[in-house]
């Protein structure tokens, strides 16, 4: 990855940035195969798989869909989605995520770098859009974790908390998409 410039191209409008006080190494898909820690998800959604995707990766709407999201700020240009890495900002959290992997309309593959909690020392995320049967879309959002032996006890509360999030924030996108024509 190219070394990132000193201030984010774009800034999100909030004052509220999570210190990413933990760095993670860089990994991939294998992480799917090796963790037994996965957080699994499916929304269908009636809209084409391309608008889908990139409504989700580049948080288009607002109000946002997602329950605390507070905006990006961009390292890269924003809303490019191939090389992408972005500082996503929540009222609970912050983290750097990095697109290693992005087929348009399809798939898009990415690590988080940097992250504000404690609960993870590597994580990846696998995004995969496909056509439904008679029109629209299923997208099923995969996020696979490594947990620090620190916090264990705590991974099934945290890990049902965060599966409840994107459950929601899924059906938010959903809404979004059917209020707001394309």
């Amino acid at each position: 990855m190219a070394e990132l410039p000193k201030q984010p191209i774009e800034r999100a409008k909030t004052w509220l940035r999570w210190p990413m006080w933990w760095s993670m190494p860089r990994c991939d898909l294998s992480l799917l195969e090796t963790t037994k820690h996965i957080i699994d998800v499916t929304q269908e959604y009636d809209a084409p798989p391309e608008r889908v995707q990139k409504s989700f990766l580049g948080f288009v709407g607002e109000p946002p869909w997602s329950p605390g999201f507070m905006g990006c700020d961009w390292w890269t240009p924003p809303r490019e989605l191939a090389g992408a890495v972005m500082d996503e900002l929540y009222v609970f959290m912050s983290m750097r995520v990095e697109v290693l992997d992005h087929t348009p309309g399809s798939r898009t593959v990415a690590w988080v770098s940097r992250w504000s909690l404690p609960f993870a020392n590597k994580m990846v995320q696998l995004v995969e859009t496909n056509p439904r049967e008679g029109g629209g879309t299923v997208m099923r959002y995969r996020v696979a974790y490594e947990p620090p032996w620190l916090v264990a006890p705590l991974v099934p509360l945290v890990a049902g908390i965060f599966k409840w999030w994107f459950v929601k924030s899924l059906e938010g996108l959903a809404a979004y998409l059917k209020r707001v024509p394309a």
